[in-house]
């Protein structure tokens, strides 16, 4: 059986029951994932102790990050995080998902890559609720002192969405052009 009822000739698919629960399994796989390795950097890692894997590749270490990527925003007062951390991504991702929900003309990928940015961007949403406002990272990797920020699988699941996304756009932007 197919994912989705009807499929259109631009490769778009229309709402059906089907694309619903391609959204929710996409959400709730990541949602599983990012809660579960959280829970498990809270319980067993040591704060701020970051530990090296594969020659210092990857750090592995529990923090709570008060701002969004790259800790911008940390210096935010506890009211200035809610408005925009809070209440400004969660009206984000209700639009996101009444987008995607909506939208007659994503293909199947550009719904798998917006589902990928909603459950990462939840997942963290979900961390603000339940942690005064701060977010679990855990991970790092680099290379000597080339190295990312500490983020979390809802960071990742935002990363690959974005690129999808980015990287899937203009091949159908060219292909509805011909």
């Amino acid at each position: 059986m197919a994912f989705y009822s009807e499929v259109l000739s631009n490769g778009s698919i229309t709402m059906t029951e089907n694309k619903g629960v391609h959204i929710a399994l996409v959400c709730a796989i990541c949602l599983i994932l990012d809660q579960g390795t959280k829970w498990w950097a809270s319980d067993y890692l040591v704060p701020w102790q970051m530990t090296s894997y594969w020659g210092d590749i990857v750090r592995i270490g529990y923090t709570e990050n008060l701002g969004v990527f790259l800790s911008f925003g940390a210096d935010f007062t506890p009211l200035q995080r809610t408005l925009f951390f809070v209440i400004a991504i969660g009206v984000f991702l209700s639009a996101l998902m009444g987008y995607m929900l909506k939208s007659h003309d994503l293909t199947k990928l550009q719904v798998t890559s917006l589902s990928l940015i909603f459950a990462g961007g939840l997942g963290n949403l979900i961390d603000r609720v339940l942690n005064q406002g701060a977010v679990i990272d855990f991970i790092n990797v680099g290379v000597g002192s080339l190295r990312t920020g500490i983020f979390n699988i809802a960071d990742v699941a935002i990363m690959i969405g974005a690129v999808i996304i980015i990287l899937a756009t203009p091949m159908n932007a060219q292909k509805s052009a011909t």
